[in-house]
């Protein structure tokens, strides 16, 4: 497939004239972070190069699969919570902007043992940031939905204003938005290298090499093949839907829910849509080193029954796995993000390690990147995501 430009009109220009321009930022992998970034730097009046391997969205990543949820009382410790706030609140000008729905406030219901650190987690960050989370008992969870089967000894944390967001129809509006709004866009076209050339960045691909003040590196799962070295790890991870009726829609008030069973493997999940409730597993999946090791759902025989157990135990109502995808993690050793100048090299921000719990955070951390291009400080305290906590 040949390589897409897509430009406003002000920026038709030819090949050769976009190669000797110098943009203010260019990003390396337009996904999820990369979307944001390559939007509200545009927005901001910089001139911005989007270069992505495929054609956000698609299916080569971490953002496919329809749906991504989005807690705000945070079982990953209460330092991300701000973010998350801020994000929502992006999350929600973007339907605004696109006039699509990006947003479903279904509630997530965190449900695991009362002893458990992630759950007593979710209820910190909530008490701490005076966040609209009802802790629930065994029993009250039962009666408010039957269709869980919860074992004894089990809390719940009810996050009413939380849910899950259409994370490829997000990726889609950033993309067209930014478009419209002046930046010029590279897809279908990988990132051969990245270097220096005085004070500026360089970007060399098959369509050219490009210069720009500013380099965001977010390319996700194989970010070591533009910076070898980095503590990331790719791993292989699958989903899947499984029948289900109305029972379990969100028409009839069934929320999306995180589980930690007793043994310590993670579930997630969304309200049933057309019949299909999706399935996924935090935990567990395959280590992989090559983009050819991330093969299709089914490939493995654990595919397609890891979620079993979990769906006996927890919601005996669903049926039989209908289909799965597969996808890939970008895994920090502490499962925490990483974004940072890289060492010795000020002009480039990498955001990488999101570690299967990053898309909420994507329009955010895009709002973070386009402040370092613009040179402007950021509210938050990113010191806990810096790569010298791995020295």
């Amino acid at each position: 497939m040949p390589a897409i430009f897509c430009y406003a009109p002000a920026m038709a220009v030819a090949l050769r004239s976009r190669e000797q321009m110098v943009y203010d930022l260019i990003v390396a992998g337009s996904g999820s972070v990369g979307a944001a970034a390559g939007y509200y730097a545009t927005r901001a009046g910089l001139k911005v190069l989007m270069i992505d391997s495929a054609h956000p969205p698609h299916q080569q990543g971490s953002h496919h699969g329809e749906t991504r949820l989005i807690r705000h009382a945070y079982g990953e410790g209460a330092r991300y919570v701000p973010l998350v706030l801020r994000a929502q609140t992006l999350w929600d000008e973007l339907e605004q902007l696109s006039g699509e729905r990006i947003m479903h406030r279904s509630g997530v219901i965190n449900l695991a043992p009362a002893d458990s650190t992630f759950l007593n987690n979710v209820i910190e960050s909530a008490n701490a940031h005076q966040l609209n989370v009802q802790v629930l008992q065994t029993e009250e969870i039962r009666q408010r939905w039957p269709q869980l089967n919860v074992p004894d000894g089990y809390l719940g944390a009810f996050e009413a204003d939380s849910g899950y967001l259409l994370a490829e129809q997000a990726i889609r509006s950033y993309i067209r938005l930014a478009e419209q709004a002046g930046c010029a866009q590279l897809f279908n076209c990988g990132v051969d290298s990245i270097g220096t050339e005085g004070d500026l960045q360089t970007v060399t691909t098959g369509d050219g090499v490009f210069h720009a003040r500013k380099l965001l590196i977010s390319a996700g799962t194989w970010v070591n093949q533009l910076v070898p070295g980095l503590p990331v790890r790719p791993l292989r991870k699958v989903f899947a839907w499984y029948q289900a009726d109305g029972r379990y829609s969100e028409n009839n008030k069934f929320p999306a829910f995180t589980v930690e069973m007793a043994n310590g493997s993670q579930f997630y999940g969304f309200p049933a849509k057309d019949n299909a409730l999706k399935v996924g597993r935090h935990d567990g999946g395959q280590w992989i080193n090559t983009p050819q090791e991330r093969t299709p759902f089914g490939s493995y025989a654990a595919d397609g029954s890891e979620a079993f157990s979990f769906l006996r135990q927890f919601l005996p109502g669903i049926g039989v796995c209908l289909h799965g995808a597969a996808c890939t993690y970008d895994n920090s050793p502490d499962e925490d993000f990483i974004i940072d100048r890289l060492p010795g090299h000020p002009n480039r921000l990498i955001i990488t390690g999101l570690s299967g719990h990053g898309f909420k955070f994507a329009s955010v951390l895009g709002e973070i990147a386009a402040q370092f291009a613009a040179d402007q400080p950021t509210a938050f305290d990113l010191a806990p995501f810096s790569l010298n906590r791995f020295s």
